[in-house]
């Protein structure tokens, strides 16, 4: 392959992906520094110009919004704030309405409640996790889906407790090696706590991780049921 030359070889999709890469970022395109970016229909066009599907280029730029939108919080290893947004062509009529919340409910497993604002549809539940939302507006033969949720209560019930036994234990052992010398006491002042605090990262990462597919699926769901024109 390495004796092939270049205008005569085929290239692996490994390979294609490292060439667009490198050359958007060496060399980004006239238009794009003029403009300081591309919007999603032109990328589904140049997607479409090397074999991409635009359904999936719509995907890729979908979940890198979503992880802009939803960088995760330092200190306890994932994202409390939670937001994600689609706006669709259609509407939904009035008559949609039952539909739609048993949809909301259904796919968030909390029954939560529902009210009309300014002719928009709000759902809002609230539990140990905290607080979760999804907003549904019509106008102008689009709709505007938004699903949210704050996930600071449930980053308390994670840390809190097992913050405060982790504590007592370190303290404990510590007064332990101070009292009687224990080699073991001085292990469990040392160890306990910086053993704990990964554990509790992943116990909240994973709780984060189930709300947000909650709230993705929701928003695309619901997309799923707008009226486009003439429907």
């Amino acid at each position: 392959m390495a004796d092939t030359p270049i205008d005569e070889r085929l290239f692996t999709d490994q390979e294609i992906r490292e060439i667009l890469k490198l050359a958007v970022e060496k060399a980004p395109s006239r238009e794009l520094i003029a403009r300081d970016g591309l919007s999603l229909a032109e990328l589904k066009t140049i997607g479409a110009e090397v074999g991409i599907d635009p359904a999936r280029m719509e995907d890729a730029a979908r979940t890198v919004t979503f992880a802009q939108a939803n960088r995760p919080n330092r200190l306890v290893g994932a994202p409390t704030i939670l937001n994600f947004e689609r706006k669709v062509a259609g509407e939904l009529a009035p008559d949609d309405t039952p539909d739609v919340l048993a949809l909301i409910r259904q796919t968030m497993g909390v029954q939560g409640e529902a009210v009309e604002i300014h002719g928009s549809l709000e759902w809002r539940a609230m539990g140990e996790l905290g607080e979760r939302s999804v907003t549904i507006s019509s106008r102008d033969g689009a709709t505007t889906i938004r699903s949210a949720a704050n996930l600071s209560n449930a980053a308390t019930l994670t840390y809190l407790p097992a913050g405060v036994v982790g504590a007592i234990t370190s303290i404990l052992g510590l007064i332990t090696f101070a009292k009687k010398g224990s080699d073991i006491g001085l292990i469990v002042f040392l160890a306990v706590l910086p053993a704990l605090y990964p554990i509790l990262r992943t116990v909240f990462s994973k709780i984060s991780r189930s709300e947000s597919a909650k709230l993705q699926r929701v928003v695309e769901e619901l997309a799923s049921l707008t009226r486009g024109p003439g429907g």
